[in-house]
């Protein structure tokens, strides 16, 4: 298993994704894609800025464009714990759903106090923006985070 790395939270706290998987406990490969071209960006980011795949022994990695972070995390410092949060969500448990990953990241801001009202408007204009998503997204921004703020008000897990 390779080792992974901290990421660093808009608070400046550095996190790891901790996994429990095939009774094996651990954290998460973190992989950050860095690149001159963009013919050289990690193939299976596609449009995303972070995702969450298994290696070729089942282990959790997230995938994060490391060029994307560069160029708007301070402008954007909810949008990356929330991408980061998300993205983790899908490590601990690969067949969540994209709305569940959605949950467990808002839920998983809130408990460290990294939701508050501007940090919630900048993920809805995020999200908003989005315009056209497949269906496993709702099928719009819109709704995609309409779903979030609806299962993150039912509570806790």
């Amino acid at each position: 298993m390779n080792s992974a790395h901290a990421f660093t939270l808009s608070n400046g706290e550095e996190v790891q994704c901790h996994v429990s998987q095939g009774g094996k406990n651990g954290f998460a490969t973190e992989i950050w894609n860095s690149y001159q071209k963009s013919e050289d960006r990690h193939p299976e980011l596609g449009r995303a800025v972070a995702i969450m795949r298994l290696d070729a022994t089942g282990w959790p990695t997230i995938i994060l464009d490391a060029q994307a972070y560069k160029r708007n995390a301070k402008g954007a410092p909810a949008t990356w714990d929330f991408v980061y949060f998300h993205e983790c969500a899908h490590a601990q448990d690969p067949d969540l759903d994209e709305i569940g990953a959605n949950c467990a990241a808002y839920k998983a801001m809130a408990r460290r106090g990294l939701m508050n009202f501007h940090r919630m408007k900048e993920l809805e204009a995020v999200h908003y923006s989005m315009l056209m998503l497949p269906e496993e997204y709702g099928g719009s921004g819109l709704k995609f985070w309409h779903k979030t703020v609806e299962c993150a008000q039912k509570g806790d897990d």
